[in-house]
């Protein structure tokens, strides 16, 4: 966990009733963002929507801003979680990066992310800064999770990598491939659990090929 994930746990802590509030909230503003996007959705549709006053969301999250963030962070930890570095002590990394990459298959074709995209992509063009937003509580954190994770394989000396920057672009872009960027404009992909077994195991196998450590002579 980063220092700004402790600061906005600590931020966010309280009893048992206060995390039931924030979960409702969290799950309002999940629902009102991902079906209008992040400039249509209001404070006053979610407090509705999770049975709180606005008073109650400010006071917990700030901001419209800062709600959209924890949403878009809630939506990404659990795939986080496979890049604790501390899980290659019970675990291969290929296995890692497998469940990994599954994980991210599910989440890639899900409809209600790629319609969301496709909103943040049409409102950037008004206020620029959402797509920042979205890409540094999102892509941007996963990328730094899944770094740490290589970085600690590569100290234990079972990959090799120059460039730690790019073997996390890397494992992204084999998983993906073009399924990213034909879902955004409307291609339909149905994938078997079967057929997402066989791309994750093609993406993990080319990956850990690349970085396979070298000889030493």
């Amino acid at each position: 966990m980063t220092d700004t994930d402790t600061n906005q746990a600590h931020s966010l802590a309280g009893g048992p009733a206060s995390q039931r509030k924030i979960a409702d909230i969290l799950a309002a503003a999940r629902v009102e963002f991902f079906t209008n996007g992040f400039s249509a959705a209001t404070i006053e549709a979610i407090a509705a929507r999770a049975q709180v006053s606005k008073v109650t969301i400010y006071s917990r999250f700030k901001d419209k801003e800062n709600l959209f963030g924890q949403v878009v962070q809630t939506e990404v930890a659990h795939m986080r979680e496979n890049f604790v570095p501390e899980n290659l002590a019970e675990k291969s990394l290929r296995e890692i990066l497998l469940h990994a990459a599954l994980g991210m298959l599910d989440f890639l074709l899900r409809e209600d992310r790629v319609r969301l995209e496709r909103m943040l992509a049409a409102e950037m063009a008004r206020d620029p800064a959402i797509g920042t937003m979205f890409l540094k509580n999102g892509p941007h954190r996963m990328a730094e999770s899944l770094k740490a994770l290589l970085k600690a394989s590569v100290d234990k000396g079972e990959i090799q990598s120059d460039d730690l920057d790019a073997s996390t672009e890397m494992f992204a872009g084999l998983v993906m491939g073009r399924m990213d960027l034909l879902l955004r404009y409307g291609h339909k992909f149905k994938l078997s659990a079967a057929d997402k077994e066989k791309r994750a195991t093609r993406a993990v196998d080319a990956w850990m090929l690349i970085h396979k450590p070298r000889a030493n002579f």
